[in-house]
C-alpha cells in the first residue's frame, strides 16, 4: 500500500525521469539554459498541484477529540489543473537558442491534451541566417485531474487540541527498472477556541485554529548517456555512476475552521493561507550540448551533438513556489465507529477531497 501511494506522489512531481529520458534529452538538445526553462514550463502544473493536494484533507470538523481520543483517516485529494495551466508560450520563456514560429508558439504542458510545438534554431548558411526545424516539445498527457492519496492519524493529546500526524517511512522500489525511494511526513495542530473565549463559548458552533506542515521527498537512479540523443558513446566514455534525480515538496497551511453538528452530520468551512515549494533536481554528470562552442557555425544538428558535447554537472534544477488563499467547505457523516467525509477546496487549483476515518472521540 505504501509503495503504491508513493509512486503516485512521485509521478505527480514529474519524478518519473527514467521513463521520459527521451523527452528530457530532446529538451536538453540546446543546453541546460533552454532545457531548464522548457522542462519547468512543461511540468509546472504537476509541481504546483502536488503542493495543493498535500495541503488538503487535514480536517473535516472544527470539533476536537476528548483527551486520548483518536482516529485514523484514509482520503483522496484530487486536484484539477485549470485551462490556463494546460499550455505555455514558448517564446515567453526567455530561451537563448531555440524558438517557435509566430502563431505556433503555444505548447501543451504535461497536464494538457494538445500537441507540442516545433522549435527552430538559426544557422548561417551561405552567409544568410536560415531557420532550421530541430525538435518538438512533448505533447500533453491529457490528465488534468490527479489524485493524491493521504493517510493520517489524529490524537487528542491536549485539552481542546488535536495533534495530526502523517508519516510514511522511506521505502525502496523500482520505477522502470531503476532503483528509487521516497517517504513523507507531516504534523498539524487544531485547537478549538470556543471553550477558551467567553464571548463565543455559548455559540452553537465549533471554531478552531489550525496549522500544519508536511514534507515529501525521494530520489531515483538515472541511466543517461550519449545514446539518448541518438548518437554513440565516444571511445573511452565512462558514464557517471552517481546520476540520480531528487525531489522534495514542503507545504504549510494555516487558518480558521468553523463547523456545525446536526445529528450525525457535521458541516464545516474554513479560510486558509497556504504555501508550497517543490524542487526537482537532476544530479551527477551528463553529456549535454553546449551551443556556445559552435555559435551559429553549423548547418545540421549532428555537428552540435558530436562536436559540442560537454559533461555538465547537475544540469536540471527546478523550483515551483506557490502562495495562495483557500476556502474549504464540506461535511462529515458519523456512522457508528467510522465516519465518511468529503469537501471541495477553492484556491489556485480546485480540489475534491473524500475519505473514511475510524476511531472514537
Amino acid at each position: 500500500m505504501k509503495i503504491k501511494i508513493l509512486i503516485v506522489l512521485i509521478a505527480l512531481a514529474g519524478f518519473k525521469f527514467s521513463k521520459a529520458q527521451s523527452d528530457v534529452a530532446d529538451l536538453l538538445r540546446f543546453g541546460t539554459h533552454d532545457g531548464n526553462l522548457l522542462i519547468e514550463a512543461y511540468t509546472e502544473p504537476y509541481g504546483k498541484g502536488l503542493g495543493v493536494g498535500m495541503n488538503n484533507s487535514w480536517y473535516y470538523t472544527a470539533e476536537t477529540h476528548k483527551l486520548w481520543g483518536f482516529d485514523l483517516a484514509f482520503s483522496i485529494s484530487a486536484f484539477k489543473v485549470p485551462g490556463s495551466d494546460k499550455t505555455f508560450d514558448v517564446n515567453e520563456l526567455g530561451l537563448k537558442y531555440v524558438y517557435a514560429q509566430d502563431g505556433q508558439n503555444m505548447a501543451s504542458t504535461a497536464a494538457g491534451s494538445g500537441d507540442g510545438v516545433s522549435l527552430y534554431y538559426d544557422a548561417e548558411i551561405n552567409g544568410q541566417t536560415t531557420p532550421i526545424e530541430y525538435f518538438s516539445t512533448p505533447g500533453g498527457s491529457g490528465v488534468d485531474v490527479v489524485p493524491v492519496p493521504i493517510i493520517q492519524a489524529t490524537f487528542g493529546l491536549l485539552p481542546n487540541t488535536d495533534v495530526i500526524l502523517r508519516y510514511v517511512p522511506k521505502v525502496k522500489f523500482e520505477i522502470d527498472n531503476e532503483d528509487a525511494e521516497a517517504g513523507l511526513w507531516g504534523l498539524g495542530l487544531k485547537h478549538n477556541i470556543r471553550e477558551s473565549l467567553p464571548v463565543i463559548k455559548h455559540l452553537p458552533l465549533d471554531i478552531a485554529l489550525f496549522g500544519a506542515y508536511s514534507n515529501i521527498s525521494g530520489e531515483s537512479a538515472i541511466d543517461f548517456d550519449y545514446t539518448v540523443y541518438g548518437v554513440p558513446n565516444p571511445a573511452g566514455y565512462v558514464q557517471d555512476p552517481n546520476q540520480k534525480g531528487e525531489f522534495a515538496t514542503k507545504n504549510m497551511k494555516y487558518g480558521l475552521i468553523v463547523s456545525k453538528k446536526i445529528a450525525v452530520i457535521t458541516f464545516f468551512a474554513s479560510v486558509t493561507g497556504n504555501s508550497s515549494k517543490t524542487t526537482f533536481d537532476i544530479l551527477g554528470k551528463y553529456p549535454v550540448p553546449d551551443p556556445e562552442k559552435l555559435g551559429t557555425d553549423f548547418t545540421n544538428i549532428e555537428d552540435l551533438l558530436v562536436n559540442a558535447m560537454i559533461e555538465e554537472e547537475d544540469p536540471i534544477a527546478l523550483s515551483y513556489k506557490d502562495n495562495y488563499m483557500g476556502i474549504d467547505a464540506g461535511f462529515r457523516l458519523k456512522l457508528s465507529f467510522f465516519s465518511l467525509f468529503g469537501s471541495i477546496s477553492k484556491a489556485n487549483y480546485v480540489s475534491y477531497n473524500g475519505g473514511i476515518s475510524f476511531g472514537f472521540r
